[in-house]
C-alpha cells in the first residue's frame, strides 16, 4: 500500500479529517496529504500511503490550479465567507472590465501577507489559534507566484475566476487584495482546487470511490505508483552495481552515473532510476553540469536527499 490516492476532497471536513478518514478505511499506519485545503474549500488532496510519505516534501512544491468565487463589497477577518464581517462597501462601480484588468495585473512574482486565519505557525503556535485568542501578529511577506490568471464570470458582486499559482499561495489572500486594489473590499466565498502538480479534478477519487473499490477488489488499479508521481524530476540512470550502495545510504560519484540531464546545478531535485526504471533515490547535484566534466571519477558530484528502496 505504498501508492497515492488522488482524494476529492468535499467541502467541511479539514484535510487531517480526510487522511484519518483513509487511513481507518485502508487500514493503513502512515498516510499524509500534500497541501492543504481549508475545510471551506473543496477539490484535489493527493493522500501518500506507507512509504510513499517519503516524497511529500518533493510533492509538496508542485503548482495549483484553483477555481474561486470572489464576493466583492464584503471585508471579513478570515477573508472568507466563514469569518466576522469587517467592513461592507458598495461594489456596484466595480466593471467586468475593472475586473479582468486587474487580475492579469496580479500575473507575475510577488510578495503575500499570510492570513492570521492560517496554518503558519510562530514560535511554534499556529497563527489561527493566536486569532481566535484575539492577538494579532506581524507576518513576513513571502514570495509567490501567480502563474496565470483566468476571469470566468462576474454575476453581480460575485466574480467567478480560475488562478494557476505556486505552492503556499493563499486565494482567499488574493480575493483579499484584489478587493483592497479595486476599492470595494472582497471576500472567498468558494474554492475548488482543481489540480495539483498533474493530480486533477477529473482523475480524483471521493471516499465513497474508494471503498467501493476496495470493496470490488480493484482498488491498486485506482492508486498511483510513486514513481508516476515523481515524473516531474528529471532522472538520472546509475550503473545496476551501484543501487545496493545507494540503498545503503552512499552518495554518487561521477563513475556511478550513467545518464544525467544535459543542463542541472545545486538547489534542482533529481530521480535516480535503474536499468529496470526502479526508483531509487531523491539526489541534489553539488556541481553544475559544466563542473561535473571536469571532476574526476571518484568524487561526488550527487548528494542524497532521500533513499526509495
Amino acid at each position: 500500500m505504498n501508492k497515492i490516492i488522488n482524494l476529492y476532497k468535499p467541502a467541511g471536513p479539514t484535510s487531517f479529517d480526510m487522511v484519518r478518514s483513509v487511513r481507518r478505511l485502508l487500514k493503513v499506519k502512515k498516510a499524509g496529504h500534500i497541501g492543504t485545503l481549508d475545510p471551506l474549500a473543496e477539490g484535489v488532496l493527493p493522500i501518500c500511503l506507507g512509504q510513499s510519505t517519503r516524497v511529500i516534501q518533493f510533492l509538496t512544491p508542485l503548482t495549483k490550479v484553483y477555481r474561486a468565487t470572489m464576493t466583492l463589497g464584503v471585508s471579513t477577518d478570515t477573508q472568507d465567507q466563514q469569518g466576522k464581517v469587517l467592513e461592507r462597501r458598495d461594489p456596484a462601480g466595480v466593471t467586468e472590465e475593472d475586473v479582468k484588468d486587474l487580475l492579469a495585473r496580479f500575473v507575475g512574482p510577488q510578495k503575500q501577507v499570510p492570513p492570521m486565519y492560517s496554518a503558519k505557525k510562530k514560535n511554534g503556535i499556529p497563527l489561527y489559534k493566536l486569532a481566535r485568542n484575539g492577538i494579532t501578529i506581524d507576518r513576513k511577506p513571502v514570495d509567490i507566484r501567480i502563474h496565470a490568471t483566468e476571469f470566468i464570470e462576474k454575476i453581480d458582486e460575485q466574480v467567478h475566476f480560475r488562478v494557476h499559482c505556486s505552492a503556499g499561495t493563499y486565494v482567499r489572500t488574493l480575493c483579499h487584495d484584489i478587493g483592497e486594489t479595486l476599492g470595494c473590499g472582497a471576500h472567498m466565498s468558494h474554492l475548488i482546487r482543481e489540480k495539483v502538480g498533474e493530480f486533477d479534478l477529473e482523475s480524483s477519487l471521493s471516499l465513497e470511490e474508494l471503498e467501493l473499490a476496495k470493496e470490488q477488489g480493484n482498488l491498486s488499479t485506482k492508486l498511483l505508483q510513486t514513481e508516476q508521481a515523481l515524473d516531474f524530476l528529471p532522472e538520472i540512470q546509475v550503473h545496476p552495481d551501484r543501487v545496493q550502495s545507494i540503498a545503503h545510504g552512499r552518495a554518487l560519484s561521477k563513475a556511478w552515473v550513467q545518464h544525467s540531464p544535459n543542463r542541472f546545478g545545486p538547489g534542482m531535485n533529481f530521480r535516480v532510476t535503474n536499468e529496470d526504471n526502479r526508483l531509487v533515490a531523491i539526489v541534489e547535484p553539488l556541481v553544475d553540469q559544466d563542473r561535473f566534466i571536469n571532476l574526476e571519477p571518484d568524487e561526488i558530484a550527487f548528494k542524497l536527499k532521500r533513499v526509495l528502496i
